[in-house]
C-alpha cells in the first residue's frame, strides 16, 4: 500500500512529466489551489493556508492535475452569464475531483483496507493514506 508521500511524489512527476509547474504559497483565499494556463504554460498554484498534513496537499494537487488533465478551466470572461460561470465551475470541479479519486484512491485500495478489517472512516483514511474526505468522496462516487 503506498503512502501518501509516495502517492505526493507519483503526482509531482505526473505533473512534471506533463509540463505543469507547482507552486505553493499563502494566501487569504478560500480557493485551496488553482490551475491555470498561461503563455500555453500549465501552473498549479496550491494554497499553504488548506495544508496542514501530506494528506491534505496530495488530495489538493491530486484535483489540480485533475483540472489539467480533464481540460477544466474556466474561462475569464465578464461575458458570461453568472449563473452559467457557476454550473460550468461546479461541473469543472466534479469532473477533476473524480479524476482525483480514481487516480490516488481506486475501488481496489479501499477493498483492501475492508478485507484488512478496518471498518471506520478515520481508520480506512489512514490506512489508504488520505483525507477523510476524500475518502467518503470516493465512496459516495463509486457508489458504497
Amino acid at each position: 500500500m503506498p503512502t501518501a508521500l509516495e502517492t505526493l511524489e507519483e503526482l509531482q512527476d505526473y505533473a512534471y512529466k506533463k509540463d505543469i509547474g507547482i507552486h505553493t504559497e499563502y494566501y487569504q483565499s478560500n480557493c485551496e489551489g488553482c490551475y491555470t494556463i498561461q503563455n500555453g504554460e500549465g501552473m498549479i498554484t496550491i494554497n499553504r493556508r488548506f495544508i496542514n498534513t501530506s494528506d491534505d496537499y496530495c488530495r489538493i494537487l491530486a484535483e489540480e492535475i485533475g483540472h489539467a488533465e480533464t481540460n477544466t478551466v474556466l474561462p475569464y470572461s465578464d461575458y458570461i452569464d453568472p449563473e452559467f460561470k457557476r454550473w460550468l465551475k461546479r461541473k469543472n470541479e466534479i469532473l477533476a475531483s473524480r479524476w482525483a479519486i480514481e487516480r490516488i484512491l481506486p475501488p481496489s485500495r479501499i477493498q483492501e483496507a475492508l478485507d484488512d478489517g478496518y471498518r471506520c472512516i478515520c481508520a480506512i483514511a489512514e490506512y489508504c493514506g488520505v483525507t477523510e474526505e476524500l475518502l467518503e468522496e470516493a465512496l459516495i462516487y463509486y457508489g458504497w
